[in-house]
């Protein structure tokens, strides 16, 4: 909360700054004082309470206080109020609300802001139409919106920040604290994405109290005139606690992130490149579904064009496996091919032959032992899996 000249400093306990549970926290104005400001000064303190609205609230949070205004000041019709309600959250400008709610605050008015204002609401109040009831709008604008999970993780920073703003009121009011920013941040479980709001908005007020001390600033040293050397000394060295903590808070984090398992590709996506045979109408045989290799310890193949007939063999602690137009994961040791003199008859051997026939198949074949270097082209037959 800002404590500067024609702010208000609250002596409060420490507490949760959002629209949900405390809608009119914000900065406090002097009105008195703020009347006599010259206007420089005014425009600068207003524009600290318009960032603090821009930070914590959006338009359709305060776009009730904006109706309260409308009715209390008796410059608006009941029909107009009516109509202003009907119109869209995003219609009116996050300054024209926030000029509202600094006035709720104590903030006086000046003429360029009324003019301002009614400039806005009756741009607002010309782009509403007037063939839908307020009642149904309003009832379909709730059935519509449904908060994402950015929505909630900045409703969740937004009241965390504030509970810290509260610990900060409570070192400025009273001199001390029992904030313990590490336990605070570990026990509320911070999002690690969200750690950097928390450092840009302390870090960006320490540096307005070096300013202030170092008396660089003429409207900072004006605001901060009644702090002294003790103060500024306890304010950054407390800043500096909390940025220390986030730091280490975010190393813990990062230590303690579990690392993402890569989900498997489906068995379809592995062999969708795969070029095979998957017919011989001459030799009358049919390819298995390739799909069925995955996972398998032994896939017997045949080449049309070379008449090599083949075995591939899992490595050990492994499985076959395919990539792209190979086979992955075999034994290049034990995995072989033979070339076959009279393929139908030996072929025809094979399809009758059972497991324990199947084990020295190959090896009874009189022919050179040749090794399979995991290819599989368009001449290839996938004969049997196991």
């Amino acid at each position: 909360m800002a404590t500067v000249a024609s702010v208000k400093v609250k002596a409060k306990k420490p507490r949760a700054v959002s629209f949900h549970s405390k809608p009119t926290d914000g900065p406090v104005w002097d009105t008195e004082r703020a009347r006599e400001l010259p206007q420089e000064e005014f425009d600068h303190l207003l524009r600290k309470s318009m960032n603090y609205y821009n930070y914590h609230y959006s338009q359709k949070d305060l776009k009730k206080y904006v109706v309260e205004w409308m009715r209390s000041g008796g410059e608006f019709t009941k029909e107009e109020v009516k109509k202003f309600e009907r119109s869209s959250d995003r219609l009116l400008s996050m300054t024209a609300c926030s000029l509202v709610m600094a006035h709720r605050q104590g903030m006086p008015f000046r003429e360029r802001h009324l003019e301002f204002l009614d400039t806005e609401l009756t741009r607002v109040l010309e782009a509403v139409t007037e063939d839908e009831p307020a009642e149904q709008k309003t009832e379909e604008v709730a059935e519509a919106y449904k908060p994402t999970i950015q929505d909630r993780l900045q409703e969740k920073t937004s009241e965390l920040i504030g509970e810290i703003e509260g610990y900060y009121d409570e070192l400025v009011t009273n001199g001390k604290t029992e904030f313990k920013p590490y336990d605070f941040l570990s026990g509320n479980n911070v999002v690690q994405s969200q750690l950097g709001k928390y450092e840009a908005l302390f870090q960006a007020r320490r540096e307005e109290l070096e300013l202030a001390q170092k008396k660089a600033d003429p409207q900072l040293v004006e605001g901060y005139k009644h702090y002294k050397a003790q103060d500024y000394k306890r304010l950054i060295a407390w800043i500096d606690k909390l940025l220390e903590a986030v730091e280490q808070y975010r190393g813990v984090k990062k230590a303690t992130k579990k690392a993402r398992v890569k989900k498997a590709p489906s068995k379809e996506k592995q062999i969708s490149k795969l070029k095979y045979c998957k017919e011989d109408k001459t030799l009358k045989l049919v390819s298995v579904n390739p799909a069925e290799i995955i996972g398998a310890s032994e896939l017997w193949v045949y080449n049309t064009k070379t008449r090599k007939l083949g075995k591939y063999i899992s490595a050990p602690y492994k499985q076959l496996g395919v990539k792209g137009t190979s086979i992955e994961g075999f034994d290049i040791d034990k995995s072989v091919c033979k070339t076959l003199r009279k393929p139908e008859e030996k072929l025809k051997e094979f399809a009758k032959a059972g497991k324990v026939q199947l084990r020295k198949f190959l090896e009874d074949i009189r022919a050179t032992e040749t090794k399979l270097n995991g290819r599989i082209s368009a001449d290839v037959l996938l004969l049997k899996v196991a």
